[in-house]
């Protein structure tokens, strides 16, 4: 009997707590469409050339000589022809070569 009132207090708080997740996604739902009626809408060309503006450019990325975990190649850490992603790795390089 006892086992039957937990699992129906169980099943209530389940049902209490999705109840209260769907209203809340509701209400963010209906923020976003609020906000979305006053922002006056970009066309085309306007969001292609913001994106163009904001893009970098690539950069070459290197392995490492130690662990092989790639890297950006201007944090590289140059000793002998090997590329090391840190000086740690470097030193531990040089004194196990």
């Amino acid at each position: 009997m006892k086992l039957l009132m937990w699992l129906l207090l169980a099943v209530l708080v389940y049902f209490a707590v999705r109840k209260n997740f769907r209203s809340g996604l509701n209400k963010t739902q209906q923020h976003q469409a609020d906000q979305a009626q006053q922002k006056p809408q970009d066309n085309w060309a306007d969001a292609t050339s913001t994106y163009s503006a904001n893009r970098k450019e690539g950069e070459a990325m290197l392995n490492c000589a130690h662990c092989q975990i790639y890297f950006p190649a201007s944090e590289a850490v140059l000793q002998g022809e090997q590329n090391f992603c840190c000086q740690e790795h470097a030193d531990l390089a040089a004194r196990h070569p």
